[in-house]
């Protein structure tokens, strides 16, 4: 209900916007007179909604929620020639000010264990918390460090969520990128021949169009990322560009990104086993409903990536450089989450 409610607040603040910006337009047409026509020019929207979008993306990561929103809003306003424009000039601002967040509804795969702190915890559900606790901290999870830190979060019950490396879950798991390639192979056809319609429309002007894939669940094969995260929600969000070429010919190319989300949970009639135990999904439940621990959301977004749409056909490029493998040498550390 509240994606619902913000989409529809996000729609009515875009017509508003694009209300001022056509008085805007029409006033300055008119050389701010609006009884006298006769020395009207042409004014696009496009030139009043640039400056202030250029000025927005500019913020980077220093943007704060409603400038990341209104900056949404104008770039889905803006011709797709002006997208090219500011693209072009300001694409790594543009990142940084999220305008390839996800805008699909966010849905966790599974149901999860149900309210929070409604139950009074027993003797046992203090003796699986602190065996939770001690395969965690205790090495039972050794070489499965996200499993490790996912857990902990979990037992310190503050609810907030957790980034998720994505380029690394990328490097590890061929079934994320069996779905990434597919959220995009999927797609392209549409997408590339969107972005050749505004091209034509534009007369060989550089134009760029903004896309997004559906989401699509997935379940983890690397033992790691199955016991940190199992099953899970990905997309693709991205800009297609096309320019010019050398040749003359009309070149396509794709700037993307994949995006993972789930929320930690555990659902009831599950066993997962670790080391010499055996964790029952159903323990584990009880713990987020007598308040012992808590569930949260998991997000992430990998690097931007491109891939050239010239063809229908082509591999994606392989997944970014995580760097350091992420290791850590103490789980009780959290200063990754939000």
């Amino acid at each position: 209900m509240q994606w619902y409610a913000n989409s529809l607040t996000d729609l009515v603040r875009h017509a508003a916007e694009i209300d001022a910006a056509v008085v805007r337009a029409l006033g300055r047409s008119h050389g701010n007179d609006p009884y006298n026509a006769g020395h009207a020019t042409y004014t696009s929207l496009d030139e009043d909604m640039l400056p202030r979008a250029r000025k927005l993306a500019e913020l980077g990561d220093d943007a704060n929620p409603q400038q990341r929103a209104e900056l949404r809003r104008l770039w889905e306003s803006l011709s797709p020639g002006a997208r090219a424009e500011l693209w072009s000039q300001d694409k790594d601002h543009l990142i940084s000010a999220g305008i390839l967040g996800v805008t699909v509804k966010q849905i966790s795969p599974d149901g999860g264990s149900g309210p929070y702190d409604v139950e009074d915890p027993t003797a046992h559900d203090y003796w699986i918390l602190a065996e939770a606790k001690g395969m965690a901290n205790a090495g039972d999870f050794i070489g499965n460090t996200d499993a490790a830190r996912n857990m902990d979060h979990y037992l310190r019950g503050t609810g907030t969520a957790l980034d998720l490396d994505v380029d690394r879950m990328l490097r590890d798991d061929a079934v994320l990128r069996d779905a990434a390639k597919a959220s995009i192979t999927e797609n392209q056809e549409h997408w590339r021949q969107e972005a050749l319609d505004a091209y034509r429309k534009s007369g060989g002007k550089p134009v760029a169009i903004p896309v997004e894939s559906s989401g699509t669940g997935y379940t983890h094969s690397d033992r790691n990322w199955y016991l940190a995260i199992g099953s899970a929600k990905t997309n693709t969000t991205g800009v297609v560009t096309v320019v010019p070429g050398a040749d003359g010919k009309p070149k396509i190319g794709l700037d993307y990104r994949v995006n993972v989300w789930d929320r930690y949970n555990w659902d009831p009639g599950k066993a997962t086993p670790i080391g010499p135990t055996t964790v029952t999904d159903a323990d584990m439940a009880r713990l987020h409903r007598t308040g012992l621990a808590k569930e949260y959301d998991m997000r992430g977004s990998g690097s931007v990536q491109h891939y050239d749409l010239g063809t229908t056909s082509g591999s994606l490029p392989p997944p970014a450089d995580p760097g350091r493998d992420g290791t850590r040498t103490d789980i009780g550390r959290n200063g990754d989450a939000r």
